[in-house]
């Protein structure tokens, strides 16, 4: 509140003085400044903002105020200004230490702008450290004084101008080798973010007293930019009684919305944990200015008399102070034990639901002390599991005796500050069959949390555990191994591979069988595995099984990290000197146009912690091309005879009747195989004219697949109708015609023969159609022909001919063999004599109706044999009834 003045004293300006703007403690002693506190005489109108603080020790205070002793100015302020001559005043007090007058060189330089007190020189008197944020050309400026005499000891300065180096000090001991360390904070550094701009975060340079003199720096940045980090800092004492004092840094502007934001960082052996161990958050929207939370801070004070000290944040935009409490921290020591650690799956002394089985003991301990009025007793909850390093789902190895579970949990009590307190309990290991991972230690683990609701001290704070202290623990036991005294196996793995196909032919339906041969010469190997790398070309199809002399291996297809592979178990463990000898067959096909051969790599893998690895052995394959391409052509029909029946041809043709007979020559080009082709060039000739005779005259021809065709003459020039259901009707009778038995003569066959002519394209005119086909592996051509023979007497053997050559694979870089074949289709004319159907002799006709007959009486005495001619009538009187009727002895009557 305000004084009661007499007319002579200075008048007090107190509104907007920004009280507590710095505040500084030391034991029971607090200091509180007011910097804008102003004060004029009752007669004066000119104020000037002093400044004021108070220093409270126990129930007494003093006020500390310039300008307010007996020299008073009372000049008013533009005399006082215009009187100035550059030359410095000050008042000394009874045992008061002030730093020289500075030239005016060092004016707006900012001294004592920041101050803070330690020993810095071991004399065992407190040196006095002050910020000078504008020295040096503003890059910012921090001075050590002696406590004894205020003469310069040490000088830092800034590297960064303007970033108001030494706004901020604090001095305290932060890895507990007893010698003061200083912090200096420049909240408007900058610094370059990813995108390589400049940004403000803000620093603290930490320096770190050393025994031999000097000072060890480091850089600590702020996390967010325009938050103003460092801005103040404040020594926290030893917060978390880890003997190693603790730190506050302020940004006042960080966070959400800009509410500010304080860090804590921990001191420890090598310096300031860079990583805060807690950011306190302020709770206040900014309304016309922002709430500064945290742009004071006072620490290393227990306002609450619980042990620990405290932390007061001041926000003197929301007009707060926030005073956050330290929690206990409990120390916590546990202990794990595992009895034995290698676990002999033959020496089985427990027993589980009367089955022996291998056992062991797991005995785990906790102890708690804790500085602070905390309970007596403490409660913990244990969690202990076995196999702990097992995924969730797989199967855990060891369970405990007495649940069957891998899990146990269990509350303990523990008195603070008492003796250990210990339980054990039984766990015993599975059968060997129900699992395969012999190698990997099983890992017991414990795990402990305290009961925080009956943990809370006399002042209702509730008490954490020492955050650098894991609350939690493992022990490992081995199994057995039959691997020599160390327990340690080493194998010695081998894989070889073999085929006996050089050659992958492209599409060949016979799989490649790899033949591989898997062998151990050392120790055992635990979850052997073969491991086949499987190409892009290849397929995976099987195990060889039909095979005596080849091991029936359980083989799978995986894919890992897009590597697709082929894995075969080899035994867990493959004992030393196995040797497997198996087979794997493949389907192979071409991936891209680049590939010309395929590779596989093998290797035996293990669980084993050394020579887990086979040497990688491959086996490749050249990709080859092999086509067994045949042309098979028949003529429909092959023979026809001449002259036809009340036939003449006619001189303008219209239809195929006009013309002659109707002959089809079918030509068939096949592909066995394996390999397919992609383009096959195909050409067929056949005589159409003999000396200005025409022989054949094409109507039209018919492919089936793809496939063009071209031919040099034109095909039907006259034009000539073809009836679908006429061609119907002449295939039907062709195909009659060629069932038919017919027969000549001998002694016409031996005039036809003598007077035969054969025309082809060697004796006659012929026409040429050439045809490519496109990517099929199988492709059928029809012809349709007509012949017309002319008045001649003559017997012909007309031959057309087809042949094919495979000109493209659809297989790149991979070179193939010329492929190319032909053949000859025959139609035989005969004139002069028609066939007639040989007559079927008597005796046949004979030998049939009796065997017909025999067959006949054999199914009549075979039907008879059967009862098939009895029938059973109804009894027509009552008697015939009576006499079905038994007397009760079964026996019938009889008159």
């Amino acid at each position: 509140g305000n004084r009661d003045f007499a007319p002579g004293d200075p008048l007090e300006f107190k509104s907007h003085q920004w009280f507590g703007a710095s505040v500084r403690s030391k034991n029971d002693k607090i200091l509180a400044c007011a910097p804008l506190y102003h004060w004029r005489t009752e007669t004066k109108q000119e104020r000037e903002p002093v400044g004021t603080c108070y220093l409270l020790a126990g129930s007494k205070s003093v006020e500390y105020a310039p300008c307010r002793s007996s020299q008073l100015i009372s000049d008013r302020v533009t005399e006082i200004v215009a009187k100035y001559d550059s030359k410095v005043y000050s008042t000394k007090y009874d045992d008061q230490l002030a730093t020289r007058p500075a030239s005016a060189a060092f004016d707006d330089s900012y001294l004592g702008y920041s101050v803070a007190v330690g020993d810095f020189n071991g004399d065992g008197v407190e040196d006095f450290v002050s910020g000078v944020p504008r020295a040096a050309r503003t890059l910012g400026m921090v001075s050590i004084y002696n406590g004894k005499n205020m003469s310069s000891m040490y000088n830092f300065t800034g590297e960064q101008m303007a970033a108001y180096f030494g706004y901020s000090v604090a001095a305290t001991d932060i890895n507990g080798d007893n010698y003061t360390d200083l912090f200096i904070g420049a909240p408007l550094f900058m610094d370059r973010g990813s995108d390589g701009k400049l940004q403000e975060v803000g620093q603290v340079s930490i320096c770190l007293q050393r025994a031999s003199g000097g000072f060890q720096i480091t850089k600590l940045n702020g996390f967010e930019i325009f938050a103003r980090f460092s801005s103040s800092i404040a020594p926290l004492g030893d917060l978390d009684q880890d003997g190693f004092n603790d730190i506050a840094v302020a940004a006042p502007y960080g966070g959400e919305d800009k509410r500010g934001l304080v860090y804590i960082y921990n001191g420890r052996a090598n310096g300031l944990n860079a990583v805060p161990s807690q950011i306190l958050e302020g709770q206040w929207a900014a309304r016309t200015m922002p709430p500064s939370f945290g742009y004071s801070l006072k620490g290393a004070t227990d306002v609450d008399k619980n042990g620990y000290p405290d932390l007061i944040v001041g926000a003197f935009g929301v007009d707060t102070a926030v005073l956050y409490r330290a929690r206990p921290v409990i120390r916590v020591i546990a202990a794990l034990e595992v009895n034995p650690t290698i676990l002999n799956p033959e020496n089985k002394a427990c027993s589980l639901s009367d089955v022996k089985v291998s056992c062991f003991k797991v005995k785990f301990c906790l102890k708690a002390d804790g500085k602070g009025k905390l309970p007596n007793s403490l409660n913990f909850q244990v969690e202990l599991l076995l196999d702990k390093l097992k995924q969730k789902g797989a199967i855990r190895r060891a369970l405990f005796l007495h649940s069957k579970q891998p899990s146990h949990s269990k509350n303990m009590t523990i008195t603070k500050g008492g003796k250990m307190n210990c339980e054990e309990l039984d766990a015993f290991l599975r059968d060997e069959s129900e699992f395969r991972d012999k190698l990997t230690p099983i890992t017991i683990f414990m795990e402990y949390r305290l009961d925080y609701r009956t943990a809370a001290d006399a002042t209702g704070l509730y008490p954490i555990l020492n955050q650098f202290t894991p609350a939690n623990m493992s022990r490992q036991a081995h199994i057995l191994l039959d691997c020599g005294d160390d327990n340690i196996c080493k194998p010695k793995l081998e894989v070889s591979v073999e085929s006996d196909q050089k050659q992958i032919y492209i599409g060949d339906d016979n799989p490649l069988t790899l033949i591989v041969s898997a062998q151990n010469q050392g120790e055992g190997a635990y979850e052997a595995e073969l491991l086949v790398v499987v190409p892009p070309q290849a397929d995976f199809i099987g195990v060889v099984r039909n095979n005596e002399a080849l091991a029936r291996l359980s083989c799978a297809f995986k894919t890992e990290n897009q590597t697709r592979m082929v894995v075969c178990d080899l035994g867990n463990p493959m004992k030393a000197g196995t040797k497997l000898l198996a087979g794997l067959r493949f389907s192979v096909h071409q991936q891209s146009e680049m590939d010309t051969s395929v590779k596989f790599d093998l290797q035996i893998r293990s669980s084993n912690l050394y020579d887990n690895l086979s040497p990688v052995a491959f086996y490749q394959g050249d990709l080859a091309i092999s086509a067994a391409v045949e042309i098979r052509g028949v003529s429909s029909p092959d023979h026809i005879f001449l002259p036809i029946a009340n036939w003449q041809p006619k001189e303008n043709p219209e239809t195929e009747d006009d013309i002659g007979p109707l002959v089809q020559h079918i030509y068939e080009l096949r592909n066995n195989g394996p390999s397919a082709f992609s383009k096959v060039m195909m050409t067929l000739q056949w005589p159409y004219k003999y000396k200005n005779y025409t022989l054949l005259y094409i109507v039209q021809y018919e492919i089936d697949g793809p496939m063009n065709c071209t031919s040099d003459m034109e095909i039907n020039p006259l034009k000539i109708k073809v009836s679908a259901s006429k061609d119907d009707d002449k295939n039907e009778t062709l195909s009659r015609e060629d069932n038919r038995d017919h027969r000549i003569s001998r002694r016409d066959i031996s005039a036809i023969e003598g007077d035969v002519h054969t025309l082809g394209c060697g004796t006659a005119d012929c026409l040429k159609i050439v045809c490519q086909l496109f990517l099929y592996p199988r492709a059928i051509l029809i012809l349709f022909f007509l012949t017309q023979k002319e008045n001649q007497n003559h017997s012909y053997s007309l031959k057309s001919s087809a042949s094919f050559s495979v000109i493209e694979f659809p297989y790149k870089n991979l070179s193939f063999e010329d492929i190319h074949n032909s053949t000859v289709v025959t139609t035989n004319i005969t004139w002069g004599i028609q066939p007639q159907p040989m007559p079927v002799p008597v005796w046949v006709i004979i030998l049939a109706v009796l065997a017909g007959l025999l067959l006949l009486a054999v199914l009549v005495f075979v039907m008879y044999r059967m009862g098939f001619f009895k029938r059973v009538r109804p009894p027509q009187e009552e008697q015939e009834r009576e006499q079905l009727q038994p007397h009760e002895n079964g026996e019938g009557t009889s008159e």
